[in-house]
């Protein structure tokens, strides 16, 4: 039996419960973290200075300058965990928590730096991001978050129908929980690019439950007599293995980006990894058993039970009951035909008759 013919077999919806357990379990691991973090810190996530504000330092060098040591002439003024990167052309991008950095800071900066790799001073600038503007980029992508959730539901509902929309759209929550409760575990920084990554995982979420969705909407088309949870479960196992194919490869590139792309799109590659998984995961194991339930019917297999009728009474005994008897032809008693009294003296008296006239 190949791989496709065992997955065939599986029965998603009716494992349903499993699945959702799952899911309350990492959205409650996740929602812990979020209030622990906001304890702690006052913010449930870790929000960057695009967020909450701070100063972007960026300068060129002439010699290739040690990440390690301009780290620590930048925390010696008392400027705490300074996220460095590095860049072509001995380019270093310097970014502090701090919204203003003092002029007599910056100067020492320069002085220190350049006297180990030379800066070049027409390559220095100095951005600063006030909380006003980090709360402003936070409200907009909250705004542009709940738009995307709205129009999706909108064309879903015509394209489909609104059942299936409510089952996509919850999955989608889903994805966002998940999300965010693994970011706040794993304290990720979040930026501007977090806003991007969210808004992927959303597209790639939703065009892969549209797809199980379709599956199921052609096959209503000639269901027949099949309840709906299998026809459902049929086509899920259907899409099964082109859905974690696609999932696999995205996978793959996201993870690329994670190891190798460097520290500034990292919030970027770490939201795009857990929303891919959790994506994947909803859009088979969350979407279609909330359809089956939103259609009224049950995600367990009905089993065909043999109807008694009402006026017949069942003797309730603990004695065993013992099989039917074969007749000479093979057959049980109860299969065997059966002959009235009247019939057999008939047949008794016409045998006499035949008798006595053969005598004659």
């Amino acid at each position: 039996m190949s791989f496709r013919d065992r997955i065939s077999q599986w029965d998603i919806i009716g494992n349903a419960k499993i699945f959702f357990s799952i899911s309350i379990i990492v959205i409650l691991v996740g929602l812990i973290s979020m209030g622990v973090n906001f304890a702690k810190t006052g913010s449930p996530l870790n929000f960057g200075i695009d967020f909450k504000g701070g100063t972007v330092l960026s300068f060129s060098c002439e010699t290739t300058p040690s990440v390690a040591k301009v780290s620590e002439i930048i925390t010696s003024l008392g400027y705490k965990d300074p996220m460095i990167q590095e860049a072509q052309g001995n380019k270093l991008i310097i970014r502090l928590s701090a919204s203003m950095i003092k002029s007599e800071d910056l100067t020492t900066i320069q002085a220190e730096v350049d006297k180990l790799y030379k800066i070049n001073k027409d390559t220095l600038q100095v951005t600063s991001i006030s909380p006003v503007i980090g709360g402003e980029v936070a409200k907009n992508g909250a705004i542009a978050l709940g738009l995307a959730l709205l129009f999706i539901l909108f064309y879903i509902s015509i394209r489909f129908e609104f059942k299936i929309a409510l089952a996509t759209v919850l999955a989608l929550f889903h994805d966002i929980l998940v999300t965010l409760g693994m970011l706040s575990l794993f304290r990720v920084e979040l930026n501007a690019p977090f806003i991007g990554a969210f808004l992927t995982i959303i597209t790639y979420s939703v065009e892969d439950t549209v797809v199980v969705m379709d599956r199921i909407r052609e096959k209503l088309k000639f269901r027949g007599k099949e309840p709906f949870r299998d026809l459902v479960n049929r086509s899920v196992t259907d899409v099964w293995v082109r859905s974690m194919n696609t999932s696999i490869t995205t996978f793959f590139s996201a993870l690329a980006l994670l190891l190798f792309a460097g520290p500034t799109i990292r919030d970027f590659s770490m939201t795009l990894l857990f929303g891919l998984i959790s994506g994947t995961y909803s859009s088979i194991y969350i979407a279609s058993p909330l359809l089956v339930l939103f259609r009224g019917e049950t995600l367990v297999t009905n089993v065909p039970q043999k109807v008694v009728p009402a006026n017949v009474k069942v003797a309730e005994t603990d004695e065993p009951i013992a099989a039917p008897e074969l007749v000479a032809d093979g057959t049980t008693e109860e299969e065997a035909p059966v002959v009235s009294p009247t019939k057999k003296s008939s047949k008794k008296t016409n045998k006499k008759k035949k008798s006595s006239k053969k005598k004659k």
